[in-house]
């Protein structure tokens, strides 16, 4: 015990070498802690982008499968092109056999999704799918049918382009679903 204290009382230092390797071997359990903490924090945070990007994209998948089963259309068409802006447009319009006054649109149109009844306008904010991420403009709805025009049976092709940006870098997420009527 006195050997101890008399240590303590001793005004000896350190030398500049076990200084040095003293401050070496910090930095590098610090410079290690820290690379370990931010590798988890751009994986916490990535994951979490991934998984608000799936979620986005099953709610717009679901929005059109349910509104063309709960619909039951006897016949589908389809149509896309450029609007005035020069931005792509894809839509299928759901018909019921008889006077069409009920018949619905899906719509793909700058960067959103609307389900609207065919013929309104798509722009109306209260007939968006509201998502947080952005539909790319290579995003669209198309219908492959033997027939021209009218379908009454064939596959729907949805391809689902999303966008996120988050932490100053873009996140994107491709779904593609091809469904029969």
């Amino acid at each position: 015990m006195k050997k101890f204290v008399n240590s303590l009382r001793s005004e000896k230092g350190v030398t500049l070498i076990e200084l040095v390797v003293a401050i070496t071997l910090f930095t590098t359990v610090a410079g290690l802690i820290y690379g370990v903490m931010m590798f988890g924090i751009r994986s916490y945070n990535q994951i979490t982008v991934e998984n608000r990007l799936r979620d986005d994209g099953d709610l717009l998948m679901s929005a059109i499968i349910t509104e063309i089963y709960t619909f039951a259309p006897d016949m589908i068409s389809s149509d896309s092109g450029l609007d005035s802006d020069g931005n792509n447009w894809s839509l299928i319009t759901l018909r019921h056999s008889g006077s069409g006054a009920d018949d619905k649109d899906i719509v793909i149109r700058e960067g959103a999704l609307y389900i609207v009844p065919s013929g309104s306008v798509t722009g109306e904010q209260d007939s968006r799918i509201s998502i947080d991420a952005e539909l790319s403009p290579t995003s669209n709805i198309i219908l492959n049918c033997n027939d021209v025009g009218t379908c009454e049976s064939g596959l729907i092709n949805i391809n689902l382009n999303l966008l996120k940006l988050y932490g100053g870098k873009d996140y994107t997420l491709n779904l593609e679903s091809t469904f029969g009527f």
